[in-house]
């Protein structure tokens, strides 16, 4: 099974000469022609994709920025694209603990991995390399929280770019600068459970 999010080889990033810098009134980056899902609610602008064919080989270590974005905004499963398993005591995420995670671990963590349905999630954990790994989570709150991307430059002649920023917070002002490529959730009011039956919702 294909996740939904994965990337392709034969996708491909939009052309740095579609970037402009515009003020409003101070400057940021933005595409010299503009389509209305360019910019998120917050304002972050965010990679395009193209694709060359439909005959690309998947490529599992890499999520494509426009799938990603769709499944963890409107909380879609990752793999199968259908509304992501949801109980009273919330949304169903896989998650596994990182350097970077706070002591409260799960609670108040971030992710980057949207939620799943039940289904999906009980192949995920047969099949997917990190499976040991996994923990399931009940999450009530996955709150919005920032994007991670690569940040910008305009030097006069060429862009410069940095793919090393870290996740960056909406509010924060580095992203005037910043393409966004994934959309990061905050996981709060977190339970971990054990993985619900086929089933279940």
């Amino acid at each position: 099974m294909t996740p939904f999010v994965i990337a392709y080889d034969d996708e491909q990033g939009g052309p740095l000469k579609d970037l402009t810098v515009e003020f409003t009134p101070t400057p940021r980056i933005a595409y010299k022609v503009t389509q209305p899902e360019d910019r998120d609610l917050f304002g972050v602008l965010w990679a395009r994709v193209e694709r060359d064919s439909v005959k690309g080989r998947p490529i599992f270590n890499a999520m494509n920025s426009e799938r990603q974005r769709e499944c963890m905004h409107d909380l879609l499963c990752q793999v199968c694209a259908e509304p992501a398993s949801r109980t009273e005591d919330g949304w169903l995420f896989l998650d596994w603990r990182m350097p970077q995670d706070p002591p409260t671990w799960p609670e108040g963590s971030l992710t980057n991995m949207p939620p799943l349905c039940v289904k999906c999630a009980r192949v995920a954990v047969k099949q997917c390399p990190h499976a040991g790994q996994f923990v399931p989570l009940r999450v009530k709150m996955p709150r919005l929280w920032g994007v991670s991307g690569t940040a910008y430059t305009w030097t006069g002649t060429t862009w410069l770019s940095n793919d090393t920023i870290p996740w960056l917070r909406y509010g924060d002002n580095s992203l005037r600068s910043v393409l966004a490529s994934q959309l990061i959730r905050e996981l709060r009011r977190v339970t971990i459970v054990d993985l619900p039956r086929a089933s279940s919702q």
